[in-house]
Formats: structure tokens, C-alpha cells, sequence
């Protein structure tokens, strides 16, 4: 009975399925009756008219719908874009000292990976807002040494973060003020043989 029902459940079918059928039903009530007798379907009209124009608006009305479902889903899916980009972009506004100093190591090493305590709170936070994630080396599994493992920048974030927004010199040429502070603001758990 299950198999049966799953048979005739129509949500199941694709879309194109219901604009084939949208499609040849049209062709078959608006076509030529010269062009329907070259392909010998002036009968199938005359015999089955009403069921070929239930069948044309039934499949029109489907394929409508699934189109007006589409566009709100694409409609939702951009607004929902919109606001999570607006949303990382604060975030990077309001990154506190720790979470920039952070986000500083991956400039300093220029690597778009570094190895990073897991039980550190900056780094516990970071991955919480998605600004750095945990890379996963097989499958969905990844690999610590200790306490630490080697996380990555957000691509939206690595795309859109700003020297500023990291205190970071904005010049090529640094001065000896600015290079003393990133020297001296870097985290607490850089091996100090990683210190310049």
C-alpha cells in the first residue's frame, strides 16, 4: 500500500517532469490542426481534448508554483546572504585585543593555516563566531597535537578583513613603534622561538 501511495505522491516528482507534460499538452491544444495531422495527433485532440487541457493546466499550475516557490527561496536565500556578510562585517569591527592578535598570526606567519591552542578561550570564541574553523583532514574527523590543532581563516573573513581592522600598519613600510607593538601584542601561547 506504502509503494502505491509513493507512487501517485506528485511532491516527489521533479519540476521538469510537470513541464514536459505542461509543454506537450500546450503543444497538442494550441498547435496548427496541419501540423498535428503531419505528426498523426488531429485524433488524439479531437478524442481526449479534455484530458490533454486538465493535464495542460494542472502541470502549468505545478510548474507555476514551483517557480514562485524557487524565486522565494532565492529571494530569502539573498536577503539571508545580505545579513550574515552585514553581520560578519561588524564583527570585524568589533574584534576585541585578544581576537586580533589572533587574526595578527596569520599575517605574521603568512600562512591561511596555524596551529592554535583549542582550549584557549579567543580561539574557542573565534571559531563560535565563525571567524576561524578547525580544518578537518579526513572526512569530518581532525587531527590534535596536544591541545592544539590547525584552524583557518572564514574565506568571507580572509576576503574582507582589513589591516585596520587587526591593528595592523596599513603601509608597506612599517615603522619601529609599530613594529615594536606587534611584536610585543602577540598571544600568550606563540612559542617565544616564533617571537621576531
Amino acid at each position: 500500500m506504502e509503494n502505491l501511495k509513493a507512487l501517485f505522491d506528485l511532491t516527489k516528482l521533479p519540476a521538469k517532469f510537470f513541464f514536459l507534460f505542461s509543454v506537450l499538452s500546450g503543444f497538442i491544444l494550441f498547435a496548427d490542426d496541419n501540423l498535428l495531422k503531419k505528426i498523426h495527433l488531429e485524433k488524439l485532440n479531437e478524442s481526449y481534448g479534455w484530458i490533454i487541457g486538465l493535464v495542460f493546466i494542472s502541470t502549468s499550475g505545478l510548474v507555476l508554483l514551483n517557480f514562485v516557490i524557487w524565486a522565494f527561496k532565492k529571494i530569502s536565500y539573498e536577503i539571508k546572504f545580505i545579513k550574515v556578510k552585514k553581520e560578519y562585517k561588524e564583527r570585524l569591527k568589533t574584534l576585541d585585543f585578544h581576537e586580533k592578535s589572533v587574526l595578527r598570526e596569520f599575517i605574521i606567519n603568512q600562512k591561511s593555516s596555524i596551529d592554535v591552542p583549542i582550549d584557549n578561550p579567543t580561539i574557542s570564541g573565534l571559531i563560535r563566531k565563525n571567524i576561524i574553523s578547525i580544518n578537518k583532514q579526513f572526512g569530518n574527523s581532525f587531527i590534535m597535537s596536544g591541545m592544539n590543532t590547525s584552524v583557518s581563516m572564514n574565506k568571507f573573513v580572509e576576503k574582507h578583513l582589513t589591516a585596520k581592522d587587526i591593528d595592523l600598519p596599513e603601509t608597506q613600510n612599517p615603522t619601529e613603534e609599530e613594529i615594536d607593538f606587534i611584536k610585543s601584542n602577540r598571544p600568550d601561547w606563540v612559542e617565544s622561538r616564533c617571537r621576531y
